[in-house]
């Protein structure tokens, strides 16, 4: 064991990597602090104003419009009007669908009831042709009977576009991969592991595991982008879930530093949802060798569909094995030079990877000495954040469907590529497509895909 008690002291660590996202945040958004001084008043005068089309512009959020499925639409439209980021880039005629779908939603006011079904199938219609991937669109009918036991519904025009692909993947649950390690476990394969669960209802970090398989690749598996998160709470009081997290990562920073062993290592992000931006400091800076060019985004800087800021460059920071050193509190001085070395890195993918997983996966293509294997990514791409202030795009409405009748969970910046191209709904194509053997995972327990992974690291592939 290479590292005292104090290397689960990360605390040093967690402020290091948020120094470096703030900085790059603040580049991000400079440019449109000022905006909320004057944001009420432009907004109040826009109220007053005509677009082309002879609309109101309508502050997102603000209209409760519980009285008809009328105003519901009307503050949706307008809300997703000004606020939706990707209108460069999308197709969807918004105003054919305005013209289209009022008219619909007035005769529906005229009913006594609507039932929510019809109506979750109405604004399936309306939004499914969307390519922002971390979209959610939920409602509570206001116009449902008395019968109706549930009247909220939500819309995810990703899932619904993703479950149509010919390449589509099924989500992988936490038992499918302990089952696969533990059949790995049980022949004698794996050592050096550490597993982390949370089994309470809606956790930040579902799983965590770490180990070393057939003595020579390491390999980690998450269920999302939270390890900074954990690294950071560990050493609160009471904070025992995170203590446990964070001590799964050391064994994997471990290991990657100082196993002479180790040939490869595998980052398996199947069916991982995303995360904090500051985990690419955690999972792809520890694997670089330079700093590279992650990707550009830019948000909006107007009520316009069109009102675009700057694009605005992320690079990740090669963390050095020095700097993990220093930033795990180890004891041993350790060099300035990459943690990789002559390692060769796979990157596990599926129609699940969503967000910073594709983040992580598309600068990985790049790398000459590694390969993503699996397959197509989800296509969430366009960062999220609850600070709406500074921007006029990103979510709006009430969570809970309560204050207002409505929420929409939509993308606060649209992202690009070091290359320029939009993925936004697309999603990360592997280097090397190896769609799961369902019924070799379910049956026999073989996970097809991550023996791929092995073999292709043992130069078998």
């Amino acid at each position: 064991m290479k590292y005292s008690q104090k290397a689960l002291k990360t605390y040093k660590m967690y402020r290091y990597l948020k120094k470096q996202t703030i900085m790059f945040m603040k580049r991000m958004t400079y440019t449109t602090k000022f905006m909320s001084a004057f944001a009420i008043v432009t907004l109040l005068a826009l109220l007053t104003a005509c677009r082309d089309e002879a609309d109101d512009v309508i502050q997102p959020g603000v209209l409760t419009a519980d009285k008809s499925l009328t105003e519901q639409f009307d503050a949706i439209w307008h809300g997703i009007n000004q606020n939706y980021v990707f209108w460069e880039a999308d197709p969807t005629d918004w105003d054919a669908v305005y013209s289209q779908y009022r008219p619909r939603f007035v005769e529906l006011d005229k009913q006594e009831a609507v039932p929510t079904a019809d109506l979750q199938k109405l604004y399936e219609e309306i939004c499914g042709s969307f390519i922002d991937h971390h979209m959610l669109v939920q409602l509570r009918n206001v116009k449902a009977g008395p019968e109706e036991t549930e009247q909220l519904f939500y819309v995810q025009p990703g899932a619904m576009e993703v479950k149509k692909r010919e390449d589509y993947q099924e989500y992988i649950p936490r038992e499918g991969f302990q089952v696969y390690r533990d059949k790995l476990k049980k022949e004698g394969r794996i050592t050096h592991d550490r597993e982390f669960v949370d089994n309470n209802p809606n956790p930040d970090l579902d799983h965590m595991f770490t180990y070393v398989i057939d003595n020579d690749i390491l390999y980690l598996r998450f269920s999302n982008f939270s390890i900074i998160a954990q690294l950071g709470n560990h050493n609160k009081s009471g904070e025992e879930v995170a203590q446990a997290a964070a001590a799964v990562y050391c064994e994997y920073a471990n290991q990657l530093l100082f196993n002479p062993n180790i040939k490869g290592v595998i980052i398996d992000v199947r069916s991982n949802g995303g995360g904090y931006l500051l985990d690419m400091f955690t999972v792809l800076g520890p694997l670089l060798k330079e700093d590279i060019h992650v990707f550009d985004t830019r948000t909006k800087m107007g009520v316009g569909r069109l009102d675009y800021g700057e694009w605005v460059p992320f690079r990740a920071q090669v963390i050095t094995q020095r700097k993990l050193g220093e930033l795990l509190e180890m004891e041993e001085p350790l060099p300035e030079t990459d943690c990789i070395g002559d390692r060769q890195v796979v990157v596990l993918t599926d129609s699940w990877s969503v967000s910073m997983s594709e983040m992580t996966a598309e600068p990985v293509k790049k790398l000459p000495y590694a390969t993503v294997i699996g397959t197509r990514t989800f296509g969430g791409h366009g960062p999220l954040t609850s600070e709406t202030h500074f921007s006029f795009s990103g979510q709006f409405g009430d969570p809970d469907c309560a204050s207002v009748s409505y929420y929409v969970y939509t993308s606060t910046s649209m992202s690009r590529t070091s290359e320029g191209e939009i993925l936004e709904g697309k999603g990360i194509t592997p280097d090397i497509t190896v769609p799961l053997d369902v019924e070799q995972f379910t049956g026999q327990h073989i996970d097809n895909q991550l023996e791929y992974a092995i073999d292709f690291l043992h130069g078998k592939k």
